[in-house]
């Protein structure tokens, strides 16, 4: 009687023992499926909206911005798609801000220097993307794509243009923030005021230079044009007139 209880009493923990495992299996967070294919965690399989951050303030979408030493045009875009977006929402709420604010003229401050910040953001990505369809030098050889050229130096006009707006703005800002007599923990950006307010940072003359020096170029293409109108083409075109 004694050897049968004890051989029911081992078959039991012996049961217990393996849907033990099995219950440990199945909740272990780093399980992995599909051994025949790429592995991976179990985690991924939570709820996204347990990992999810939704922005929504004004600092959020600014986070968002980011630019790395080689960047191309689409993350030029990008980040001036997050920061227009950026400039049209409300602030965190004083105590989440980016720097410590003491009095309401500090916080006062911190915005304009924001929007001021972001602005300046914003222009530089324009003229980041109007140098990539820009030319620093026109040499004789370049004018064999002259067509090409004539394009690229209207899209390059077209986003240094686009960014003057956002220096007239960066520098409204930059004078409503110069009125509080506190410099906030905001680094780069306060040197970016005393800069501006005190002309030593001028983006407008920038901008005009970028702009007159287009107008140079322009006019060489223009007149090489207009002495060969038929290099007016595509030069795959004209490759294949001459076969």
């Amino acid at each position: 009687m004694k050897r049968g209880f004890f051989s029911i009493w081992i078959f039991c923990i012996s049961l217990f023992s393996l849907s033990l495992g099995a219950w440990e299996t199945d909740i272990d967070y780093n399980y992995e499926y599909q051994k025949n294919g790429p592995y991976t965690k179990f985690s991924d399989w939570v709820p996204y909206k347990l990992h999810k951050w939704e922005p929504k303030y004004l600092e959020d979408f600014y986070e968002l911005y980011n630019l790395k030493q080689h960047y191309n045009d689409n993350e030029l875009r990008k980040n001036i798609y997050w920061l227009k977006i950026a400039l049209g929402k409300r602030f965190r709420h004083p105590k989440h801000a980016l720097c410590e604010t003491k009095t309401e003229q500090e916080y006062y401050k911190y915005r304009n220097l924001m929007f001021m910040h972001i602005n300046i953001q914003i222009m530089r990505s324009y003229m980041r993307l109007g140098s990539k369809f820009d030319k620093r030098h026109v040499y004789f050889y370049n004018l064999d794509f002259a067509h090409e050229l004539k394009e690229s130096f209207t899209v390059a006009e077209s986003f240094y243009k686009e960014a003057i707006p956002y220096w007239e703005k960066a520098k409204e800002y930059a004078d409503k923030a110069n009125e509080v007599p506190v410099d906030l923990d905001l680094g780069t950006i306060e040197t970016e005021r005393y800069e501006i307010v005190t002309g030593k940072l001028d983006f407008g003359h920038i901008i005009e230079t970028h702009l007159d020096r287009l107008e140079g170029k322009k006019k060489i293409v223009s007149e090489y044009l207009a002495k060969y109108p038929e290099a007016d083409a595509k030069a795959l075109d004209l490759i294949d007139q001459t076969n």
